[in-house]
């Protein structure tokens, strides 16, 4: 497939969108995991503090590199990175904002909902829907061209429905911060700095994934 220099361009540029915030959110935690709360809380203990405050019936697991913590779900399990067991700002604000996702779920959160019924959709479409998009061109079938993009579409809804929630995820886990004392209030902004960065980085594929549709869109529009 032929890609025009202007989307070129524009790509190497998201790229360096994409860098630029992972660089930010890696010199912010770098920055915020050096500073300890009075305290003297680590991150996780600061999420067993929130889980036995807010009885939310799941599990924290403690695994995996620094910046890794997510929330499954599934199975209901917070998982921390080995870095939690450090007390610093950085690894409390990354907790809090995990149990702000825990929060989502048992608050039955519409959008947490929209987003989780859309990932086994996401996983094929982003895959599948390339694939038909690349074999409607090369066969001349602008119908499957069509459907691919129609696949393709929902990772762009994906990107652009996680960014409301991961700021409300931040929202909530500030609440939590403030609600059990995790972190002094002269810590808040280096809280809010860590969280914000991470943030850009859901706001980079967003703008990548706009990207890609529209180029793809312009292609198959072109066709008919």
């Amino acid at each position: 497939m032929y890609l025009d220099p202007t989307y070129t361009i524009v790509m190497i540029i998201i790229m360096g969108v994409a860098a630029i915030s992972q660089l930010w959110i890696s010199s912010s935690y770098s920055k915020y995991s050096k500073v300890k709360p009075k305290n003297g809380l680590t991150g996780e203990q600061a999420g067993e503090k929130i889980l036995q405050g807010e009885k939310f019936p799941v599990d924290i697991v403690v695994q995996g590199g620094s910046l890794s913590d997510h929330f499954d779900p599934r199975n209901n399990t917070v998982t921390l990175s080995t870095s939690s067991k450090n007390s610093s700002v950085a690894d409390i604000a990354v907790t809090a904002h995990e149990f702000g996702h825990v929060s989502q779920k048992f608050s039955k959160s519409f959008l947490f909902n929209i987003r989780n019924s859309l990932v086994p959709v996401v996983n094929i479409g982003s895959q599948l829907g390339y694939i038909l998009i690349i074999l409607g061109f090369s066969l001349n079938l602008l119908q499957l061209s069509t459907i691919g993009l129609i696949l393709f579409s929902f990772s762009t809804i994906f990107a652009l429905i996680t960014i409301p929630l991961e700021r409300d995820a931040t929202k909530r886990g500030l609440h939590f911060l403030s609600k059990y004392n995790l972190i002094s209030q002269e810590n808040l902004p280096g809280a809010k700095s860590i969280l914000n960065a991470a943030s850009m980085t859901y706001v980079a594929s967003l703008i990548t994934s706009l990207l890609n549709l529209f180029f793809f869109f312009s292609r198959v529009r072109r066709k008919h």
